[in-house]
């Protein structure tokens, strides 16, 4: 009844309501690692630890092997199975058998599950203690963000990103590829840290309702005077689109990539009196700052106004095989056992992303 309104309206039913606030909220119940399985390698392996989480706390380190989960082994255990034994309700514990990576002989440790906070923002490569440097390994000059999702949390990340480069950036990449959107607000409020005047988004309900425009105030956090790249492709919608076609109107930055999903609806979340179920209705569009249209509308062509289109010069679409070496590039530079490595590759002129090289050509361009 409810996906008869419009494509984004929804029910969302119990088997689907926990990870629904798991993806918004940026959290859920786990011991905060990230583990890697058959067939990529031999054995249940750990990637990384997030910071600060129980499995960090508790002494677990890149290219340990996880043995047994509760006393079963993990023996062919894929990660995404092992993963649903690790998570659960906080406060309980799970039991591990793992052999250090630097060790003879394994151990048994017991953690207890908290809440893990789930990351949004990325810098180019992880450091060997699980922090992200933000610079491109190609040019130091140019800060990298890329942003996964716009949650609970995605500000506070992205605003501390901003500070670690703030000061010694000279261009700046924000990379909202295959982001498919969230909280609104999340999105304003960063547009917000790069304008000190115009409209950032505006919102048209049905009669009238639900609608406003959003500007920006007076105060910025990143210098206006630093060239900005926003990255985006047939992936990006909603929140992402809102950021690219405000920055893009406002004058303060460039699009790179391809045309965008074209998702310019806002939807509201109502819990019902049941038990982990909600309704999720469509109440109003969002407009850019130049009042054109966003939302793709089925049955409209590539010639009709919806989407963020890149500047001209500036776009490019990605091979199947390109965008497979993109997803492999992002997991890899987030892997912390490289930067431990005693012998690195020589940095790449972006091999395998001809976009990041065309963003990074065209940055270079405008700096002395």
């Amino acid at each position: 009844l409810v996906s008869k309104l419009d494509q984004n309206s929804a029910f969302i039913p119990p088997q689907q309501y926990q990870e629904f606030q798991e993806v918004i909220e940026q959290q859920f119940g786990g011991i905060g690692v990230l583990i890697e399985g058959p067939p990529t390698v031999k054995r249940l392996t750990v990637v990384s630890p997030i910071r600060n989480s129980p499995a960090y706390k508790a002494g677990m380190q890149p290219g340990d092997v996880i043995l047994e989960i509760n006393g079963e082994s993990t023996e062919a255990l894929k990660a995404t199975e092992a993963t649903e034994k690790m998570r659960g309700l906080v406060g309980d514990s799970v039991n591990l058998k793992i052999k250090h990576f630097d060790a003879l002989e394994p151990t048994q440790v017991t953690i207890t599950r908290a809440e893990i906070p789930v990351d949004s923002v990325f810098g180019d490569h992880m450091k060997a203690d699980s922090t992200w440097n933000y610079f491109l390994e190609e040019d130091d000059r140019i800060a990298y963000i890329r942003v996964s999702l716009f949650g609970e949390r995605t500000v506070d990340e992205f605003k501390a990103a901003i500070a670690t480069v703030r000061k010694q950036a000279k261009a700046l990449i924000i990379d909202l590829r295959y982001n498919p959107g969230g909280i609104l607000p999340s999105a304003v409020e960063m547009c917000d840290m790069f304008l000190s005047e115009g409209v950032i988004v505006s919102t048209r309900g049905r009669r009238g309702q639900f609608s406003q425009v959003r500007s920006a105030d007076a105060a910025i956090s990143f210098p206006a005077d630093i060239p900005i790249v926003v990255m985006v492709n047939d992936q990006s919608a909603s929140a992402s689109e809102i950021m690219a076609a405000c920055l893009q109107d406002d004058g303060r930055g460039v699009v790179v990539g391809q045309r965008s999903y074209g998702k310019g609806t806002v939807q509201q979340v109502f819990d019902l009196e049941s038990d982990q179920t909600a309704l999720k209705f469509t109440t109003a569009r969002f407009y850019r700052p130049n009042g054109k249209n966003i939302h793709r509308i089925e049955g409209m062509t590539d010639e009709d106004e919806w989407g963020v289109t890149p500047d001209a010069g500036l776009a490019l679409a990605l091979t199947l095989t390109q965008e497979l070496y993109l997803q492999k590039r992002w997991n890899t530079r987030g892997d912390p056992r490289l930067a431990k490595a005693t012998e690195q590759p020589p940095a790449p002129e972006c091999a395998g992303d001809p976009q990041l090289k065309l963003a990074l050509t065209y940055l270079k361009s405008k700096l002395p």
